[in-house]
């Protein structure tokens, strides 16, 4: 009997080392474009540990923010395909990015292969108490009396967010004076502390904040109502026109990495985004994990490519 225990401890222990996605020269790396203490980022961190019980093989955050997220892209693309180097990021990376900048260091589409999505995130308009804005309608009130005067903060220029917010200044008529910062965490503590006056957000850094009180929900960015907060109206539903603008956080590899470690990759993110203990923390903060195979999700990226290329130049047209 205690051989045979012996042997299934032996069993359950090559179970949870995967030699196939070991890393000889040290821990996995993900890599996420913003600081840490956000949403995205509690998202990698939770995957990185789930992943490093499944594997047997340490992994790490290493948090690359700043830059519109280039320098965390670039890292990722110029790695070896080795599956030692994983990118945890917004999918606007690959879709919106190359739309801003004309010359990036790496080939979004050519250099990174496109995992999986790992959570829908849609997005929300908040206000300090203090900035006197209540609804859509009070922001637009204010902001065409005093141009300058309502501060806007943008988590990452560039991305979903910052689109989000260039849309609703499109629709409504107005212009709110951007503040950049590196990340959802540090631009949510900005308006909450009213450094800054609003935000547009991706939910889950501002959920909590809102369920507080320390910010006001004017309206979210999605086809429907957020089940977390069904008393916010749409864009659409204050008067605003029809606005959708869910982020996507996702994980991508360098290109190149061979057929089976993708296969077996993404078959450890599956099970790790099947369990409980990741999903039900990601949708107390209002994001909606899901999986895809990597075909499905370059068949969705070339989709969102297609959708947000008219508002990603209308973006540069309109002096962002």
């Amino acid at each position: 009997m205690r051989g045979l225990a012996r042997l299934g401890s032996a069993l359950l222990g090559l179970a949870l080392h995967d030699p196939a996605l070991a890393c000889p020269n040290g821990p996995v790396r993900i890599v996420v474009p913003v600081v840490a203490g956000g949403p995205m980022d509690r998202l990698a961190r939770g995957l990185a540990e789930h992943l490093a019980q499944a594997t047997g093989q340490p992994h790490v955050v290493e948090n690359r923010s700043g830059g519109m997220t280039i320098p965390a892209w670039d890292t990722v693309a110029k790695a070896p395909a080795d599956g030692c180097t994983l990118l945890v990021a917004s999918t606007s990376g690959r879709t919106v990015l190359p739309l801003q900048v004309q010359r990036l260091p790496f080939d979004p589409g050519r250099d990174l292969l496109p995992v999986t999505p790992l959570a829908d995130v849609p997005q929300l308009f908040v206000a300090h108490p203090a900035a006197g804005i209540r609804s859509l309608a009070d922001l637009v009130e204010k902001a065409r009396r005093d141009p300058v005067g309502v501060t806007i903060a943008i988590p990452t220029p560039g991305a979903m967010t910052h689109l989000a917010a260039v849309a609703l200044q499109r629709e409504a008529g107005i212009r709110l004076n951007e503040v950049p910062y590196r990340g959802g965490a540090p631009a949510a503590l900005a308006v909450r502390s009213g450094e800054v006056a609003m935000m547009s957000a991706d939910v889950g850094a501002v959920l909590p904040l809102v369920r507080s009180g320390d910010l006001v929900a004017l309206a979210t960015a999605s086809a429907r109502r957020l089940p977390e907060l069904p008393e916010v109206p749409t864009v659409a539903e204050a008067g605003f026109g029809e606005l959708e603008a869910s982020n996507v956080y996702a994980l991508f590899a360098p290109a190149g990495l061979p057929r089976r470690l993708l296969e077996r990759l993404h078959e450890h993110v599956a099970r790790a985004m099947g369990t409980p203990q990741m999903t039900e923390p990601l949708r107390r903060i209002g994001m909606v994990p899901r999986v895809v195979s990597p075909e499905a999700f370059e068949t969705e990226l070339r989709e969102q490519e297609r959708r947000v290329a008219p508002l990603a130049r209308a973006m540069a047209q309109f002096g962002q």
